[in-house]
């Protein structure tokens, strides 16, 4: 109940203040409670989600951590924090925080995270299950489709990879880098036909011997 108290507070001064001021005044309030009560969870979560909204996420990862070592099962901080690590570019520590754990549901926003970290670390079969667990629920978004592109075109499933980016493509129809994609992927599908048709027909005149 504080929690929300404290992020009605921000809410507010958000509305009726320049963004700068908002958050200037809404990270000291939050910051002068943290020094009479420094471990005071609360604030904590209600500080890091101020700076998640604000793109300070190391700030953010610092207090989430110290957050989850109070709070080892606080769900919302783990995916808060998984976010943060995401946007740093610590894929490693993503996957660290959400795998090997029953934490995520198939309407979390964190499955492309996840999927993406995965992909970033080159564990593909992984991060595909998490990116098309993503996109069953979030369909409208085009840049699942281009990651899950790559990632099936890495793990040598042209077809898939190909329907992929071809979707990505009906979404943002003006980006050449997807068109790229699905002319590569049409030149594997060929490739792999010609040397089907190859050894079929190498096949044929071998039975005919």
């Amino acid at each position: 109940m504080k929690s929300r108290i404290l992020l009605l507070t921000y809410l507010i001064l958000r509305s009726v203040l320049p963004p700068f001021y908002s958050f200037s005044m809404a990270e000291n309030i939050l910051k002068k409670k943290m020094e009479r009560r420094p471990d005071d969870p609360n604030v904590m979560w209600v500080l890091a989600n101020l700076y998640v909204w604000y793109g300070k996420y190391t700030a953010a990862v610092g207090l989430l951590e110290s957050l989850l070592n109070l709070k080892p099962d606080s769900r919302g901080s783990r995916l808060l924090l998984a976010r943060a690590y995401f946007n740093l570019g610590q894929y490693e520590n993503v996957a660290q925080t959400l795998t090997n754990s029953d934490i995520l549901s198939n309407k979390d926003k964190e499955n492309y995270y996840l999927g993406d970290s995965l992909i970033q670390l080159r564990r593909f079969s992984e991060g595909i299950n998490y990116l098309e667990t993503y996109a069953r629920r979030y369909s409208k978004d085009y840049l699942v489709f281009v990651r899950l592109g790559y990632a099936y075109y890495q793990e040598g499933l042209y077809g898939d990879a190909l329907k992929a980016y071809q979707r990505a493509g009906m979404m943002k129809p003006s980006q050449k880098e997807i068109q790229s994609s699905i002319n590569l992927c049409r030149e594997k599908l060929a490739e792999y036909k010609r040397k089907t048709d190859g050894a079929q027909e190498k096949e044929k005149k071998g039975v005919g011997l």
